[in-house]
């Protein structure tokens, strides 16, 4: 018998690839061919890689929220909803759904799950209770203390380098300095060992220059999970840019570093710090050095963009930036705010904690996907979704809700949190603005409390001193969203109050 030739198995083979091709992408196509949204997107992912790459993903989906509704499609197998009751029903912490595939990269570079690729709601629960004492400031000593003398190093940073005058003209990158001053907080919270970035003004580990080059990279990987299987691969590895493995390896070298010194026959006992407090709780080194790795990162650049962009949008709202100034003017001559401001004293300002919520909302530090999945077939905002399906949110639009925020929920307005009287109103709006949080599911986060401190102290430290106004207005800063805001360029010209 005559065997074939290779030319023919080479067609064969070709035909019966495209076969597959073709009838997967049918099947994935009908799977949802039910909810509306870009053409492109039903049939590939490339439609939103391209969206993805171009780092402005979340303001283009919230324009495709206003144009297909509260649910829509953006690739085979995922979808979107910006519906505040819909996001609210999929997240409940005693729902059906757990997180997808999404979250894999955050297994930073390791077979090791962190808090926030799990997607298991058990294991996740489990790992979570483990870290959540560190988290709260009950086992971390000083967590007032630590942040008052990095604001304070902010403050000395300021006057050293970037105090201008009517004849001294010294911008100050607001979007760096911000970073510096949470790398610098976080560093020192979570391993007992400060960046000193404020003090030395530079980007002492990297830490910058290591999340602008990865995140976008591992955002557009989180859209095709089986990417994360190849960068396993050590030949794939080897062919990364250098100076991204550098900043990788750098980052993953200091985390191991320093958990390693809690670990061993010479290993350090009964710090209190969140590593201290990891290792108490029993979690295994690789754990440790991985948590570690991961709350440097996201912990600093998620409070440093809340930071930064409410401080534009006040120096974008004279009447909303000269209330804050004058209610702590206020607080301090009747003598309810020391130097620096305490917590507890911050809880008290009103408008200090309406102008940080609102901040908060209009430009939330966190935009990524974030989806859930469910195993059996369910209904969102009316429409089937079957199992298997990525379900996000779309941060933009949920956290602009007319229904929850009025009509000028697109505007930067503090005032709204203050003025509303109505109990249920105002629930509707507490309830809608935690969801940047993950409050009432299972996912919330676990930086909260302590990037409420910050917050609650920068604020005041920054504006009972100085002034600022942005150098050109026109073009205020330069952002790429990967999940995270990557940001830089926001000039500001920093006065002296007189």
């Amino acid at each position: 018998m005559e065997l074939p030739s290779l030319s023919t198995l080479a067609l064969t083979g070709t035909c019966l690839f495209v076969t597959y091709v073709i009838i997967s992408w049918t099947l994935s196509f009908r799977k949802l061919q039910h909810i509306p949204g870009p053409t492109w997107a039903a049939w590939t992912s490339l439609w939103l890689i391209r969206r993805q790459l171009g780092g402005r993903v979340a303001r283009d989906l919230a324009s495709l929220s206003k144009k297909y509704g509260p649910i829509y499609r953006i690739a085979p197998n995922w979808v979107i909803v910006s519906d505040p009751a819909e996001v609210r029903r999929v997240w409940h912490v005693r729902g059906p759904w757990y997180r997808g595939q999404w979250y894999d990269m955050f297994k930073f570079d390791q077979p090791v799950d962190t808090i926030i690729s799990l997607k298991d709601n058990a294991a996740h629960a489990a790992h979570r209770s483990k870290l959540l004492p560190g988290y709260s400031g009950r086992e971390v000593d000083n967590l007032d203390t630590i942040t008052n003398r990095r604001i304070g190093d902010f403050v000395a940073l300021i006057e050293r380098e970037y105090l201008s005058t009517d004849k001294d003209f010294r911008p100050m990158d607001l979007a760096e300095k911000a970073q510096f001053l949470t790398l610098d907080i976080i560093s020192d919270l979570a391993i007992g060992k400060c960046f000193e970035c404020l003090n030395e003004d530079r980007d002492t580990h990297g830490q910058i220059t290591f999340v602008s080059g990865s995140v976008p990279l591992m955002v557009v990987m989180s859209i095709v999970p089986a990417s994360f299987v190849l960068l396993q691969n050590p030949i794939a590895r080897a062919l990364l840019p250098t100076d991204k493995k550098e900043g990788v390896e750098r980052m993953m070298a200091l985390a191991q570093e320093n958990a390693a010194k809690r670990y061993g026959p010479d290993r350090i006992e009964g710090a209190r710090d969140m590593l201290g407090s990891f290792v108490a709780h029993g979690l295994p080194f690789t754990n440790a050095w991985l948590e570690t790795f991961g709350q440097i990162g996201a912990g600093s650049d998620t409070t440093a963009t809340a930071i930064r962009m409410t401080l534009f949008y006040l120096m974008n709202s004279p009447d909303s930036y000269h209330k804050l100034q004058r209610e702590i003017d206020a607080a301090i001559e009747r003598g309810g705010v020391s130097s620096p401001i305490t917590s507890e004293e911050a809880r008290q300002l009103p408008y200090l904690q309406a102008v940080i919520k609102e901040g908060l909302r209009i430009w939330p530090p966190v935009t990524g996907f974030m989806p859930k999945v469910c195993d059996t077939e369910e209904i969102v905002c009316g429409k089937r979704i079957p199992p298997g399906t990525n379900v996000c949110w779309e941060p933009i639009s949920v956290l602009r809700n007319k229904g929850a925020f009025g009509e000028d929920a697109e505007c930067f307005r503090p005032d709204r949190w203050i003025e509303e009287q109505s109990e249920d109103k105002r629930s509707t709006m507490e309830r809608v603005q935690g969801f940047l949080w993950g409050t009432s599911s299972r996912w919330e986060c676990l930086g909260k409390t302590i990037a409420l401190i910050e917050l609650n102290k920068v604020f005041v430290e920054l504006l009972r001193r100085f002034d600022f106004s942005l150098v050109d207005p026109l073009k205020p800063f330069t952002t790429y969203d990967a999940s995270l805001s990557i940001q830089s360029d926001m000039w500001v010209r920093v006065q002296r109050r007189e």
